[in-house]
Order: C-alpha cells, then structure tokens, then sequence
C-alpha cells in the first residue's frame, strides 16, 4: 500500500484505498463535486473537484490534472484525498484539501 493510498481504474469504475479501506469515487452530473463513497452510500464529498472521468483518462495515460494553475500527477491527487479524509471533515473544497497537504 503506498503512503498516500491507491486509485484504480477498472471500466467506468474508480476506487481508492487508503488505510485499508476502499472507497469508491463518484461525480455528480451537473456539479463539480467528486463523492467518496462506502458501498452504496456517499461519506465525503470533495467540492470542485474532477470527474472520474477526468481523472481515469489523465492518470492513466501519465498525465496532470490542473486545479487553479496547480498541477497534480496521481501521487499528488491522492495526497489532497489522504490529506482530506485525514482531517476528520465530511465535505470540503478541493482547493482548501490541497492546502491541508503536507510536504514530505
């Protein structure tokens, strides 16, 4: 398991696993926010973040995702979940998840 937890693509599916936990990543259609979900139900909800869409066709071809000017590679997106699910809140802004990350 790595530091900062796992994403995985698998077809129209995205989980991440973090401290031995699976989640899996969910949008909404109409707004910007990416849900963490356990089995059926949605326990976090990242605001203006990116589709599994988007993150499925960037990170498996090696490529960035980009938040505001920031870049962000898989490692570094998965510091901004880490960091988030870490600090004990149920939803937060994308943005505001980034500045919770810690650099090593």
């Amino acid at each position: 398991m790595q530091k900062y937890g796992k994403l995985a693509f698998k077809d129209d599916e995205v989980t991440y696993t973090y401290r031995d936990t699976e989640y899996r990543l969910a949008f909404h259609p109409y707004e910007p926010c990416l849900y963490i979900c356990r089995g059926d139900d949605i326990k976090y909800v990242l605001h203006n973040a990116f589709t599994t869409y988007q993150l499925k066709e960037a990170f498996t071809e090696g490529k960035t995702v980009n938040d505001f000017g920031r870049e962000y590679d898989e490692e570094g997106f998965c510091k901004v979940l880490a960091a988030f699910l870490d600090s004990g809140r149920t939803d937060m802004d994308f943005f505001y998840a980034a500045k919770l990350v810690k650099e090593d």
